[in-house]
């Protein structure tokens, strides 16, 4: 056949129904993945979005376009398909319209995330970049046919060109659109894909029904590439696309389940704005989170947790300041990878409980709550590891507690199943939950984002969505209504904004508690101001002695009467006195309508100053405080919260902690001691394991066995320096903690003696030492002393033992003594409770 051709001569060509399916399939699959890769982009900074931007490039280019290009000529066949007469490529060409689909689309592709912003503009001209790299392409490679010459008609390649740009446009503005507002689901983006795909393959068509072939004389069979060995590399790379579309599909159900198992369980969530109140997702539409247990442990509690728990109050201290748990963290990661090997494995549950009478002894001497709070330090660790950024800077803990998994039906509770009991030695991520509430917990980490911080987090992968868009898809993935979850985020965007301190002055406040019915307290406070109380500012200026004369006079008096006593006094009283008797009957009138309850009309006026932290003055070093005077009162516990639209009662345990936690609190070195002293053991254990060999040790290398039963050693040792048991002295059982005097009457464990023995451990507790070094600069008098005018004597070593300043009580501690003694007196007597 080959040898009836001459040079010119038109050759007649058919198509090849499946490779055009092929061809269209192809398209789709590079298509779908560059798509998908480009849902993934969040900045255009940093490694990860750049890997992100040149795989959809090359995703695009060299799999929808340049492969759908060979493998749809695949279809065409020339010459009644004589094998020799087929379409062949020089390979020089074949490369160059490899890579220029990806080049343009990279610049395409970039134009588009230069803002989440839809621009039309912007999606023209990428449209118009997508198109032309279709059609660069395509003729690109048809000059790349080494036995053939083509020729095209004008209205075809103008048609062409119109359907890639146009479809290519609509494609890509529908999937900016949809990625804008967070609503690009797969089914979406399926659709965005099958439009882009019908750009490539209409383009392609249309412009081969408007070509023609005519045959080259010359060319030697054999020459340039066959249509087989295209095809095989056009293969090749569509499988890869379908591989990592599959990779995407498993990783995407991955994160749907561990999802769907965080809204069951104890999460800690990090929530941070930027500076356009936007809020930070991972690129699936999450919050960044780690889990802190499986469930609450309430059975081992005291009461249910929640925000007046004393360990939620201790961690929210903690998030406040972390470098008092910073250094605790690898003594924690240690101790609960003890404690999980002696509850999963047999042998160490053994280990564990050797010389142990009974588990009940063990279950006593396990601190739950203490265990809570190690597990919540490493998911805060891990968390910050997630997001690459220093514990320190991860955020503090937000004042409330969101249940999750309360959308979905729970599942039925088997009150007297034999499956509620606890095992004694599980720590809290084995506990149950409380049936009343959630399936799990939210414990939120609030941030807020500078510019910087926000793109520097954007460059690590992730993204920060309009709360309008993202809120159904969080709502989604953690199981609660969106009204809920809308709400709990909106009043933590507004306490990041507006900054919960007083200003300095002298304040009028209310300190009303409420007795809860499970035991304690709960306190009347700002609902968007949760750490202060209902106030009204009285001066802001110090108040002169007889001013606070006058308010002396009001002290124990309820508000009716602090009415009656100002309306009196202002009768006959000067004109600077009755000036401020008017201010102090309009301060308690603000204060009344501010909390417009009659609860108020109980209140008692206590003239006892207290000082509370305070917003300081601009230029000021020191660390202000506002005078503050209370009218305080304990309202029924049948008062409902919200008691308006303005206050609501609220934790009192929480409200206390939050005193401690100001900017500046010299509180925080108090709470850093104390956390050492109370996990000292941890870290001196974990030292201890790390010893070095002594010279007893060979030198040759341990084999198999040995390696092994030093690693069952090691664990039994960690293991038996964070629980007690006791050892055999002298055929008798002694504990480690036993103790005897010595003569100069300190304790020291029983099976040891002063001056003998290696020296004793101290495992729980300890000293912290802390260095404080103070230099005394003062003038000499010239001529005084030696020739210098320096007088040099007692240069020898002085040291000063005290003992650390420990934690002060603040306002609302000295207030919450104060009035449940009131009240126990009252009861005491037989009178109802009205202070």
């Amino acid at each position: 056949m080959g040898s009836t051709l001459t040079q010119g001569q038109v050759t007649n060509h058919s198509y090849n129904a499946g490779y055009i399916v092929l061809s269209y399939f192809v398209s789709f699959v590079g298509c779908w993945t560059a798509l998908k890769l480009l849902h993934r982009r969040t900045s255009r900074h940093g490694y990860y979005n750049w890997y992100l931007l040149l795989g959809a490039a090359a995703s695009m280019g060299a799999v929808a376009i340049w492969s759908m290009h060979f493998i749809g000529n695949r279809a065409i066949i020339m010459a009644q398909g004589e094998r020799y007469l087929q379409i062949q490529y020089n390979a020089a060409y074949t490369a160059g319209s490899f890579f220029l689909p990806i080049c343009v689309l990279s610049v395409a592709f970039y134009l588009l995330g230069l803002s989440e912003k839809v621009s039309i503009a912007r999606i023209m001209i990428v449209g118009l970049l997508t198109g032309a790299a279709v059609c660069g392409m395509h003729y690109f490679g048809q000059g790349g046919i080494s036995n053939y010459l083509a020729s095209y008609e004008w209205q075809y390649v103008l048609g062409s060109a119109f359907i890639a740009v146009t479809a290519a446009t609509l494609a890509l503005g529908v999937f900016f659109y949809f990625k804008a507002t967070w609503t690009n689901n797969w089914m979406k983006r399926a659709l965005c894909a099958s439009v882009l795909a019908g750009s490539v393959s209409g383009m392609h068509w249309v412009a081969a029904v408007g070509t023609t072939y005519r045959y080259k004389e010359g060319f030697r069979k054999g020459n340039g590439l066959t249509r087989q060995a295209t095809v095989v590399v056009v293969l090749c790379l569509a499988i890869g696309c379908c591989i990592a579309l599959l990779t995407f599909a498993f990783i995407g159900q991955r994160v749907k389940n561990l999802s769907a198992h965080h809204a069951r369980q104890v999460v800690l969530a990090l929530v941070t704005f930027d500076e356009e109140g936007k809020l930070m997702v991972t690129p699936e539409g999450r919050l960044p989170c780690r889990k802190i247990a499986k469930t609450s442990m309430e059975r081992n509690f005291d009461e249910i947790f929640d925000t007046n728990h004393p360990v939620f109050a201790w961690i929210y201290r903690a998030s406040h300041y972390w470098p008092a748990v910073t250094d605790l963290i690898p003594g924690f990661r240690a101790h609960l990878g003890v404690m999980r090997h002696a509850n999963t494995s047999q042998a160490g549950l053994i280990k564990v409980l050797s010389n142990q009478t009974t588990v009940d002894n063990l279950e006593k001497e396990a601190n739950f709550g203490t265990r809570f709070k190690e597990l919540f330090c490493v998911a805060a660790s891990e968390l910050a590891e997630y997001i690459h950024e220093p514990l320190k800077d991860l955020g503090v803990l937000s004042d409330s507690i969101m249940l999750s998994g309360t959308i979905n039906k729970p599942r039925k509770l088997r009150i007297f199943s034999s499956s509620m009991t606890v095992n004694p030695l599980s720590n809290a991520e084995y506990g149950q939950m409380h049936p009343a509430f959630g399936r799990g917990q939210f414990l939120l980490l609030v941030r807020q984002a500078n510019k910087r911080d926000a793109e520097k987090l954007q460059a690590a992968g992730f993204g920060f969505a309009n709360l309008t868009y993202i809120m159904p898809l969080l709502a989604q993935n953690m199981e609660v209504t969106t009204g809920e979850l809308s709400c709990t985020l909106h009043k933590i965007q507004r306490s990041l904004i507006n900054r919960s301190i007083l200003e300095p002055g002298v304040h009028i406040a209310c300190y009303a508690l409420r007795p809860k019915f499970r035991g304690g307290w709960d306190i009347l406070i700002n609902k968007n101001q949760r750490n202060l109380l209902p106030s009204v500012q009285l001066s802001s200026k110090t108040l002169r002695p007889w001013q606070i004369d006058i308010l002396l006079k009001l002290d124990n008096m309820t508000v009716r009467d602090c009415y009656l006593y100002l309306q009196h006094r202002a009768s006959d009283a000067q004109e600077a006195e009755k000036a401020f008797l008017s201010l102090v009957d309009q301060t308690m009138e603000s204060l009344t309508r501010q909390i417009d309850h009659p609860l108020f009309e109980n209140a008692r006026f206590l003239a006892h100053p207290y000082l509370v932290p305070c917003r300081s003055l601009a230029g000021s070093q020191h660390r202000a405080k506002a005078t503050v005077m209370m009218f305080r009162l304990i309202a029924d516990a049948h008062y409902s919260s919200p008691l308006n639209g303005r206050l609501e009662f609220s934790s009192s345990r929480l409200f206390r902690a939050q005193q401690h936690v100001y900017p500046g609190s010299p509180d925080h070195g108090a709470f850093a001691r104390q956390v050492h002293l109370e996990f000292a053991g941890l870290a001196e254990a974990r030292t201890e394991v790390r010893a070095e060999p002594g010279p007893e040790v060979r030198s040759r290398s341990p084999t198999l066995s040995e390696r092994s039963t030093r690693r069952k050693l090691s664990r039994s040792s960690v293991a038996s320096s964070l629980i007690e048991s006791p050892v055999e002295e002298n055929g008798k059982r002694r504990s480690l903690f036993s103790a005897s005097e010595t003569r100069s009457g300190e304790m020291v464990p029983g099976n040891k003696r002063p001056g003998k023995g290696p020296k004793s451990r101290r495992l729980f507790g300890g000293i912290h030492v802390q260095n404080e070094i103070s230099v005394d600069v003062s003038e000499v008098d010239q001529g005084q002393g030696t020739e210098e005018g320096l007088e040099m004597s007692d240069l020898g070593v002085r040291s000063e033992a005290s003992v650390a300043p420990a934690e002060t009580d603040n306002f609302a501690d000295e207030l919450m003594m104060l009035l449940v003694e009131e009240s126990r007196q009252y009861y005491a007597k037989g009178r109802s409770v009205q202070v």
